[in-house]
Formats: C-alpha cells, structure tokens, sequence
C-alpha cells in the first residue's frame, strides 16, 4: 500500500503535468506558421496536392 507521502507526490506530479500541457498547447498561437500546399504529378499522371506546415518558430511544439 502507497504511503501517503507517495499519493500526494503522484498527484502533485499529475498537475505540473496537466498544467504545463495546457501552457504549451495555448501559447503556441502559430503566428508564424503557414499552410503551403503543393501541387505534383504522381506516376500515374494524375495531380495530387500535398499540404505542408512550414513554421518559423524557434519553438514548434
């Protein structure tokens, strides 16, 4: 059986955990970022376009 030293460890854990995953997923507002789409013949003649994220950022989470 955990002591209880041991559960609030693993609670306290679980909410930096919690919380940093939500600071990084709000502030990446990719305002640097852009949508490129590119146009190419496959092998079978027919044009297939191909989406890319380009982003500039320093830190691309």
């Amino acid at each position: 059986m955990p002591t209880k030293n041991t559960l609030i460890f693993i609670a306290v854990l679980f909410v930096i955990s919690f919380l940093a995953t939500f600071f990084i997923v709000s502030s990446n507002d990719h305002k640097e970022c852009d949508k490129v789409v590119k146009k190419e013949l496959d092998k079978n003649g027919f044009e297939a376009a191909k989406k890319e994220h380009v982003c500039n950022e320093k830190y691309s989470f």
